[in-house]
């Protein structure tokens, strides 16, 4: 008996077997990983040169094939395999929530989402966008990010947890070899319990931020070649807002019972135009004091060539 016939048999079996039971989702691993077992080969290569009898190379091919397989199970389930078709999701063991952090110590989620619990008092996200559509609504999850048309997108959630505060890192992007601004719709969906401080990096991108339904206590938005609606609430007493416009068009919205001032740091090239609030001086817009107000909101915008829009609704 040929061992290499009674092997390639085993193989292909083998193979079949393992397909069979993830399309059943009996297990479940990433077929990319398979890449990562090519050494493998040069294995069976110095067994099959070895001068030995059949049985012995059909025993040691046969148990390098085991542990293949079980290497692929196991690394499946620890570690994210990131290609050109699929999801990437992660999340970090020590990143310590900083708007200016970059190093990124990080294990694996397997969700593009991250579940809420009820010890979250505090949520601090960073959502970086490029090139799409964004809307923000209310979610029983903490955060969860459904693309809504031809899943085509790279998605990362990363997340660390502080006592009762909760840091979260989000990524989403289509890839290089197809991106078109109107192809890629996303629903970004927050939980409304916890208090979020956000900073939103979004490029080519047009969104509704629609925050009304949160209490948003820090919001930080840099918006390059994009169109966005803002809309404010009056959920948390005391909100801060700094934007930074470069080559955008942004509309902004203060509830009427939030007492505001609004202040101008940059306005190169820039179209602005307040409603509602009464001029201080050049660069400073105060509400009036007319009403009962339930809390502030603090808002300083950076504007080149951008145009720019404050409303009191």
């Amino acid at each position: 008996m040929k061992s290499k016939h009674f092997f390639g048999g085993i193989l292909f079996i083998s193979i079949g077997i393992l397909w069979i039971l993830k399309s059943l989702g009996v297990i479940s691993f990433s077929w990319c990983l398979f890449v990562k077992l090519w050494p493998l080969i040069f294995i069976w290569i110095g067994i099959k040169m070895i001068p030995m009898p059949d049985k012995w190379k059909i025993f040691l091919n046969t148990t390098v094939l085991l542990i293949g397989i079980s290497f692929l199970l196991i690394v499946s389930n620890s570690k994210c395999c990131d290609h050109r078709w699929s999801k990437s999701y992660s999340c970090s063991k020590d990143w310590k929530y900083s708007w200016n952090e970059d190093e990124e110590a990080m294990d694996c989620s397997s969700e593009n989402f991250v579940k809420y619990e009820d010890t979250f008092e505090i949520a601090n996200l960073k959502l970086s966008a490029t090139a799409g559509k964004l809307a923000f609504a209310t979610g029983k999850e903490l955060i969860s990010i459904q693309e809504m048309k031809n899943p085509r997108s790279k998605i990362n959630i990363r997340t660390t947890i502080d006592d009762n505060t909760v840091n979260i890192k989000a990524e989403v992007r289509p890839f290089k070899n197809n991106i078109s601004k109107n192809s890629y719709k996303y629903n970004v969906l927050l939980n409304s319990t916890p208090v979020w401080n956000m900073n939103l990096e979004l490029s080519a991108t047009s969104g509704q931020i629609d925050l009304s339904n949160f209490k948003i206590n820090e919001l930080a938005i840099e918006s390059n070649a994009s169109s966005l609606d803002i809309k404010l609430g009056n959920l948390y007493d005391d909100v801060n807002v700094k934007i930074e416009s470069n080559a955008s068009a942004v509309k902004i919205m203060i509830p009427h019972n939030m007492e505001s001032l609004l202040k101008k740091a940059e306005n190169n090239l820039s179209s602005f135009k307040v409603k509602g609030l009464i001029q201080e001086s050049k660069n400073r817009y105060v509400s009036n004091s007319d009403g009962e107000t339930v809390g502030t909101v603090n808002i300083t915008i950076e504007s080149n060539v951008s145009s720019v829009e404050v409303i009191r609704y």
